[in-house]
């Protein structure tokens, strides 16, 4: 059977440009690519790729799949993947200016649609299970950071996160929170800065998720993976910066106000717990040192009003 390297001609020798999904940069006809796998459900791509029509006819930049062998979607090895343009430009420093493009970009992503994606989240995927898992995650960081987890900062994240995972989120669960079709990955990684304009890269985690999950998540995980952020999370003058420019395109409504600060647990359980519990030892330094300071995270501090 084929594989990837033989179907689009790559080099053995090629490896993975990301550490945690196969991405391999090669040229074609000349031109530099990014070819990637995708989502594994072939019923969620064509919504993707009309997501990303949505985006541009709005004025956000983004990328869109090349035809390849007069293809968009390549199913291999029973797998699918993609060709995306290489977009040149310069990474995330972490200024004041980007911080605040950013923030803005991802309002105008939640302001363009909430209708394409069918598929996104739901709370019937966090059964019983889940819950023990958090408890075994919150278990397992208490282990492997001792001092943050009993630190002041760390005994009130986690006695927070035990409260409301011993109800089951419920307060959140019977709330109808706005949602919007989201990139579900919103961090600096997946944004090339150019002199006047930024591009979205990387949109194939997209699907329809509530905005304030959405945004819990660009706040606790936006300088993961990403060389040249800072080694922690946004500070609170960086979050105010960041969320100045996302609701220049977006009027939170009341009941996200009310319970911003459940999400903003809810997605810690959800999103970074395990990612502190399963960091490798062969990771960067920056970043064993931004998933240690998530076990900190002063969650009371970081509103949205």
């Amino acid at each position: 059977m084929m594989d990837v390297y033989e179907y689009f001609g790559l080099s053995r020798d090629v490896g993975s440009i990301y550490k945690y999904a196969p991405v391999f940069q090669h040229v074609i006809d000349g031109k530099k690519v990014i070819i990637k796998k995708t989502k594994e459900q072939i019923d969620r791509l064509a919504p993707l790729i009309n997501w990303q029509k949505k985006l541009s006819e709005n004025g956000i930049n983004t990328i869109h799949p090349l035809r390849f062998n007069d293809k968009l979607i390549h199913s291999i090895d029973d797998e699918n993947w993609v060709v995306y343009p290489f977009i040149e430009g310069d990474r995330y420093q972490s200024t004041q200016e980007q911080i605040y493009t950013a923030g803005e970009l991802l309002g105008r992503v939640h302001s363009t649609s909430d209708s394409v994606f069918k598929h996104g989240f739901s709370w019937e995927d966090y059964d019983e299970e889940f819950y023990d898992e958090i408890l075994d995650d919150i278990e397992k960081i208490s282990l492997r950071y001792p001092r943050e987890f009993n630190s002041e900062a760390g005994k009130k994240l986690f006695d927070n996160v035990k409260s409301l995972a011993s109800n089951k989120f419920d307060c959140l669960k019977t709330r109808e929170l706005p949602t919007s079709d989201c990139t579900w990955d919103f961090k600096a990684s997946n944004l090339i800065y150019q002199p006047k304009t930024l591009y979205l890269i990387d949109t194939d985690n997209a699907g329809k998720v509530p905005r304030i999950f959405d945004l819990a998540l660009a706040l606790l995980l936006f300088h993961t993976t990403e060389d040249t952020a800072p080694n922690r999370i946004f500070t609170v003058d960086e979050w105010k910066l960041f969320l100045s420019g996302y609701k220049k395109h977006v009027e939170l409504t009341d009941i996200e106000k009310r319970y911003w600060q459940n999400m903003l647990l809810f997605v810690y359980t959800d999103e970074v717990s395990w990612a502190i519990n399963d960091i490798e030892d062969d990771e960067s330094n920056r970043q064993k040192t931004f998933v240690k300071s998530l076990v900190t995270f002063n969650f009371s501090q970081y509103l949205i009003e």
